[in-house]
């Protein structure tokens, strides 16, 4: 198999970034291929067509142009997409105002019409970016292999932590567990919420000598390394957009051998093993049921995450990098 030269061309430096386009990097690098990444083009790439170049979500009038060009050219892209942005919720007013914006919409369409392929983490995914390019290769999201083996630092002075990570995009989510939530910590002194990202404990109204929030750390891995939870929480409103995400929670959580009780939507319920794993949550009841079995089962907790940390085993770059490697190839 000849070697590969690919560029990836990240939309940002956040998690999507990270697991989209630098994580994949590494795991072709690691197959012996030779990789770079970056916010800008450079020149050399763009002379050279010998490398692919792998564009996440590119949409903006500048990087559109400059896309269609390099297809016009003759150039191998391979368009990259993690999110139904065609659906976002008006609780996230920046991103759907954004993504609603017809020349946006257009360009999305265009860019992804002119790919050689075009990668998604999901099959609903798969499903909505067919109708405009029927070369699809669905490629999982995978967590760096170190975090298997990775220890989280976890308090051991008789205070739970239950635990949540991300950004400010998650407003419906959060309104599907807030009240759960705060009951629960009423009724459970000894436990606290860590948040890390955007504080939804404030935003919650959790009592704030239960409540522990990080900002934003500067890197992915850091941010893993951040994670101190004894269990991870994972709501999600059953909703269009959230139909097409990942369960990527619940991967890092399990990576980490920390159990999750999670929303019992087609991410999670088609990652978490119920009883095994971690939680899925069917009725709003089922959240304080779920704490409280963790809370008060310092044993299954133990249980729980080595099984998912055995099940995470089978989500990680190396084991996905070949897929990434087929996608471009193909």
């Amino acid at each position: 198999m000849a070697d590969l030269d690919v560029f990836g061309w990240q939309a940002d430096e956040s998690g999507c970034g990270y697991y989209r386009i630098q994580l994949p990097m590494q795991g072709l690098a690691e197959l012996g291929h030779t990789v770079h990444h970056g916010l800008r083009m450079p020149q050399s790439v763009r002379d050279n067509p010998n490398t692919v170049i792998v564009g996440q979500r590119v949409c903006n009038p500048g990087p559109s142009t400059m896309w269609q060009t390099l297809a016009a050219h003759g150039r191998k892209l391979i368009y990259e997409i993690d999110d139904d942005l065609w659906n976002i919720d008006a609780s996230s007013p920046a991103a759907h105002s954004f993504f609603a914006r017809p020349e946006i919409r257009a360009n999305l369409q265009r860019n992804i019409e002119v790919a050689a392929a075009v990668t998604v983490t999901t099959e609903p995914l798969a499903d909505i970016v067919r109708q405009w390019n029927p070369n699809v290769h669905i490629v999982p999201n995978a967590v760096p292999d170190w975090l298997i083996d990775h220890q989280p630092q976890q308090r051991d002075d008789g205070t739970l932590t239950i635990g949540w990570g991300g950004s400010a995009t998650h407003n419906m989510d959060f309104d599907q567990v807030g009240d759960q939530l705060r009951q629960f910590l009423k009724r459970n002194q000894d436990t606290e919420l860590h948040v890390i990202g955007n504080d939804y404990a404030s935003w919650m109204r959790v009592p704030r000598q239960q409540a522990r929030f990080t900002p934003w750390v500067p890197s992915v891995d850091e941010f893993l390394r951040t994670i101190d939870y004894h269990v991870g929480i994972a709501p999600l409103r059953p909703h269009v957009f959230n139909q097409s995400k990942s369960a990527l929670k619940a991967i890092e959580a399990g990576a980490l051998g920390i159990p999750i009780v999670a929303s019992a939507v087609r991410p999670y319920e088609d990652y978490v093993q119920d009883g095994l794993t971690g939680y899925l949550v069917r009725r709003d009841h089922e959240w304080g049921a779920s704490l409280r079995a963790l809370a008060a089962d310092p044993d299954m907790r133990i249980e729980m995450g080595m099984s998912g940390r055995t099940q995470a085993r089978q989500h990680t770059i190396s084991r996905r990098a070949p897929l990434w490697e087929k996608a471009i190839l193909g």
